[in-house]
């Protein structure tokens, strides 16, 4: 794509930043336009000083937006905001959504969970879940996709394979996770400050967090059967990074090597899925590195 135009709001600016820091170095992407709300009129270097390297336009508001020079879009809005802003864009953009408005195909299950109405109902039909390496060549043909929840991504990675080839049990699955608090966004609030998160760790968002559907929905639909988890987040002390750790039944006959081995053998391909050796899996150093 020559050009890539970018969403912007406060709560969402570390996903925001991340994916430029990652696009301005990418061989085939250029960034051509960027708006913000908040931060309309001011340069990517005053927000983030450490990307003051890169040639980057200045943001914008989104009413001031020209598209002619714009391929591919990427939204970073909170929550029930993206909805709205889509409708409005020229259908010839190719759009890759990072909040939840896309994520869930069920509109009901939708409003339920994040407390509003669906907005773009027809746009939901053509969404399509963004997790590459499940849904890989869904995503080629995709308009609009809808990335993946950062608790989602870490849990369908390692249990989708091994659903989809019979090696577990559908039922009773249990997943510990934990997360850094930059997850959260930028916006100012007293669970996330210092004093309330450092040396310390707690659960959140135990029954009803909002990830909780759309992980069931990514496990459903490879079971072709209602699958239901028992999912407990937990904050950590740290900016970013997330592990989450999960406890399963074996099919009968497989032992935990077919385990291992199946999930490298799906993933020895892939760049940004990494399978440890057995033996670093035992050591902390080199589990902290994935």
């Amino acid at each position: 794509y020559a050009g890539c135009f970018y969403i912007l709001d406060a709560t969402d600016l570390f996903s925001f930043w991340q994916i430029v820091r990652l696009l301005a170095n990418h061989p085939y992407f250029g960034i051509t336009l960027m708006t913000a709300d908040r931060k309309a009129g001011q340069s990517m270097e005053s927000v983030f000083p450490h990307l003051i390297t890169q040639d980057l336009p200045k943001m914008i508001s989104i009413k001031d937006a020209d598209f002619s020079s714009v391929d591919a879009v990427f939204c970073c809005l909170p929550h029930g905001t993206t909805q709205d802003i889509i409708k409005g864009l020229p259908r010839e953009l190719k759009i890759v959504d990072l909040s939840a408005d896309f994520r869930l195909r069920d509109i009901a299950e939708y409003e339920e969970w994040y407390g509003q109405p669906h907005s773009a109902p027809d746009l939901q039909k053509e969404a399509v879940y963004g997790l590459t390496e499940i849904l890989r060549n869904e995503i080629r043909k995709a308009r609009l996709v809808a990335n993946p929840g950062c608790y989602p991504t870490s849990i369908q990675l390692p249990l989708v394979p091994l659903m989809k080839a019979f090696l577990i049990e559908h039922t009773n699955i249990i997943i510990d996770s934990k997360s850094g608090v930059s997850g959260a966004g930028r916006g100012a609030k007293e669970a996330n400050l210092y004093s309330e998160i450092a040396e310390g760790i707690y659960a959140y968002g135990v029954t009803r967090h909002r990830h909780v559907p759309e992980i069931e929905q990514g496990l459903s639909d490879v079971a072709q059967s209602k699958v239901t988890v028992s999912f407990t987040p937990h904050l950590m002390p740290m900016s970013r990074g997330m592990q989450s750790t999960m406890y399963v039944e074996i099919s009968p006959g497989v032992t935990v090597d077919d385990l291992y081995e199946h999930l490298r053998d799906c993933y020895k391909d892939e760049e940004f899925v990494k399978v440890l050796d057995k033996k670093s899996c035992s050591s902390h150093s080199e589990c902290q590195r994935f």
